[in-house]
């Protein structure tokens, strides 16, 4: 073992864990069924291939673990913090500082331009700003490089870009700063097998050197022997 990996592995032994769900629902109403979420510690600095059925909330789950929804039982503790405790905007700031999502839709601003996206979390929280240790900027092009995004892209709105770099631009967006925890939904449906790989390499390795916790979501069976972890989710209550 490195002395990189016996720091994190030191580290793991005494900090909170990074996920901790425990009896968790939710219905969208009703006349829904309601969602049942099995109960899951993931230590800090590993990683969680989450699968399962369409219909069984793997979307769901990861919302309710950023702090999007509210559960309709159950608790979901983040770093060692209950997240549904806090009020609105103490939530906003918990997940601006310490998590990176990726949502399936991207969610990307359409009138900024690709690095302008990618920093953003740097505007939003001062936390991760410091942790990317040089001008944000500098922190994004890294970032776009390693992903395969042409410099001659940069500069560009993301609406003049494809899907699949729409993608990845959003999986810089949710790196910078080094986050603890990474929530990624779907975050390679868009892409080829190269730039998937790619992907998914810079992705671990990121969170290896940083001690970050990703939870993945992805149809992709041939991903799962990446993560430490697998979880299938089960079917909704009647």
């Amino acid at each position: 073992m490195n002395n990189q990996s016996e720091t994190n592995a030191h580290h793991r032994e005494h900090a909170p864990a990074a996920i901790d769900v425990k009896s968790l629902s939710f219905s969208w109403g009703s006349q829904q069924p309601t969602l049942l979420f099995p109960d899951l510690t993931l230590p800090q600095g590993e990683h969680l291939f989450l699968h399962g059925p369409s219909g069984t909330g793997k979307s769901t789950f990861l919302s309710l673990l950023a702090g999007m929804l509210a559960p309709g039982a159950g608790s979901i503790k983040l770093l060692g913090t209950d997240i549904h405790q806090l009020g609105a905007s103490k939530r906003d700031r918990f997940r601006a500082d310490h998590m990176g999502v990726i949502f399936q839709q991207f969610n990307l601003v359409p009138y900024l331009t690709a690095e302008a996206n990618v920093t953003l979390p740097c505007r939003l929280s001062h936390r991760r700003k410091a942790a990317t240790g040089e001008a944000p900027a500098a922190a994004a092009q890294r970032l776009l490089a390693a992903l395969a995004i042409p410099q001659s892209h940069w500069q560009r709105k993301v609406t003049q870009l494809s899907i699949g770099q729409q993608q990845r631009i959003a999986a810089a967006r949710a790196l910078i700063g080094a986050p603890e925890i990474i929530l990624a939904d779907e975050p390679t449906s868009a892409l080829d097998s190269d730039n998937r790989d790619r992907f998914i390499q810079l992705l671990l390795t990121m969170a290896e050197q940083r001690n970050t916790s990703v939870l993945f979501v992805s149809h992709d069976r041939s991903l799962a022997q990446h993560f430490h972890h697998q979880l299938e989710l089960g079917q909704v209550a009647a």
